[in-house]
């Protein structure tokens, strides 16, 4: 039974969190009419799955401080200029694709919360 709650909350955090923040980017970008067919999401969802994995398994074993962890990450993340590199890719609203970015990584991070909780047991049925 353990072993299923953590197959269960590991797809939510990673695989259901992937897709449905990938949607939630490429929607953002459609709606701002600010797409590029040639843009990779290669890094972000290798970083994605990384970052992921990591706050999952903090919050499924209880681990003090996840959350302030999480808050820091996404501050980290913007105090990088995380998405500058969208220049390169001919991307003209660069602030709405920074927003994009931390508001992704902010649904990202939910599922994250979501499968740890699932891993630990507590919304599990």
């Amino acid at each position: 039974m353990i072993a299923l709650r953590w197959a269960v909350g590991l797809s939510v955090a990673l695989l259901f969190g992937g897709i449905v923040t990938q949607f939630y980017a490429r929607r953002i970008r459609h709606l701002v009419g600010d797409e590029d067919h040639h843009f990779r999401i290669a890094i972000p969802i290798s970083l994605g799955i990384a970052e992921n994995l990591f706050f999952t398994i903090g919050v499924a074993f209880e681990l003090s401080g996840v959350m302030v962890a999480m808050v820091t990450w996404m501050a980290a993340k913007m105090a990088a200029h995380w998405g500058k590199q969208a220049l390169d890719n001919r991307v003209t609203h660069i602030e709405t694709i920074r927003f994009t970015i931390l508001m992704g990584t902010m649904v990202s991070l939910l599922f994250s919360m979501i499968g740890g909780l699932i891993c630990a047991g507590k919304l599990w049925l």
